[in-house]
């Protein structure tokens, strides 16, 4: 059940192809992304490249998998970091629904 806390919003583990466009600060950078799971709310991303937080992106997720449907959102980073096994890892909040 879906309630007011973000955090506790259902989450669903996936695995599919994120294509994210830059929009601020600076519009136009692109990076290819693996979406690892997502809500009504944000997903989380695995990348090549370390994102800023607060940078507001465009998402585009074509999944071709039966309980994933197509997304496309805006949404900002509200985290990011690098583990220490070299994996990059950011968390997005949707903004909107595009």
């Amino acid at each position: 059940m879906f309630t007011d806390d973000k955090r506790n919003f259902r989450r669903m583990q996936v695995n599919a192809t994120a294509n994210l466009t830059t929009v601020e600060p600076v519009a136009g950078l692109n990076y290819t992304a693996e979406c690892v799971d997502l809500s009504a709310t944000g997903l989380s991303l695995h990348l090549d490249d370390l994102l800023e937080p607060d940078t507001i992106l465009t998402v585009d997720i074509a999944s071709t998998h039966p309980s994933i449907a197509p997304l496309k959102a805006t949404a900002k980073v509200i985290r990011a970091s690098k583990e220490d096994d070299g994996t990059i890892t950011a968390g997005l909040e949707i903004i909107q629904f595009n």
